[in-house]
């Protein structure tokens, strides 16, 4: 995915109230101003003061922040997508150009489809011309500890219930998948996050056992956009 127009460049000064940042745009130095923040994790290396970041600029007058936090840069040089949404069209785009060879067969891909018991939303339902169906659950990994990248940040029901999901859809003969986007350039694998939240961890392990398939995409980011560049190894442990 490619950015519409330039993003403006700034330093952080903090991130508060989960949905704002305070910013200093190197077009209006030592002013601050605030945007609006759209990551609801805790974002856990994502948010120190003193990080280049970028954003970009609504013309919408309706609205209350004209700036939306995209990117920033940690101190050492590694580039962090914060806008969680940017995953879904990254993962989308690369589902359709048929960057995981495993889901190659499906060559239509739907977004945001409901599904399930509960009337939940799958971010993308693949179906083939022999009218199979894939049920892709897109998550953004930002939290990277060594080189790996681990999700979530913070425990999360939610995010069992997706895996929980998907075991439904499999279970009725479907494909289920868990497909995790790197938006860090500083991983080169994934993890559930056993010493974050051990019972999303254990979800995953259990859903694998039961035919759930998990994936994980590299991805180039940049001011000028985002793109998958290949498949990174998820590990599933009790570990």
């Amino acid at each position: 995915m490619q950015f519409n127009k330039p993003l403006e460049v700034g330093i952080l000064h903090q991130r508060y109230k989960r949905f704002l940042a305070d910013i200093e745009f190197a077009a209006q130095p030592q002013s601050i101003e605030t945007v609006h923040c759209p990551n609801t994790g805790a974002m856990t290396g994502c948010a120190e003061p003193g990080y280049k970041v970028w954003c970009s600029v609504s013309d919408n007058p309706k609205r209350k922040y004209a700036k939306t936090w995209e990117l920033a840069q940690n101190f050492a040089s590694d580039w962090i997508v914060i806008n969680t949404q940017r995953a879904n069209q990254v993962a989308g785009e690369a589902l359709q150009q048929g960057l995981i060879t495993e889901l190659a067969e499906f060559n239509e891909w739907l977004a945001e489809q409901r599904y399930g018991e509960q009337n939940s939303r799958i971010d993308w339902l693949g179906e083939s011309n022999t009218g199979a169906k894939c049920y892709v659950e897109v998550k953004s990994v930002t939290l990277v500890e060594q080189q790996c990248g681990y999700f979530p940040d913070t425990v999360s029901a939610r995010a069992i219930k997706h895996v929980q999901e998907l075991e439904h859809m499999r279970e009725q003969g479907h494909r289920a998948v868990m497909l995790y986007v790197c938006m860090h350039s500083g991983a080169d694998h994934v993890k559930p996050a056993a010493h974050i939240d051990p019972k999303y961890a254990n979800a995953c392990i259990n859903a694998a056992q039961k035919g759930v398939e998990f994936y994980a995409l590299s991805t180039d980011i940049n001011e000028q956009g985002i793109r998958a560049t290949g498949v990174l190894p998820v590990m599933l442990s009790h570990e």
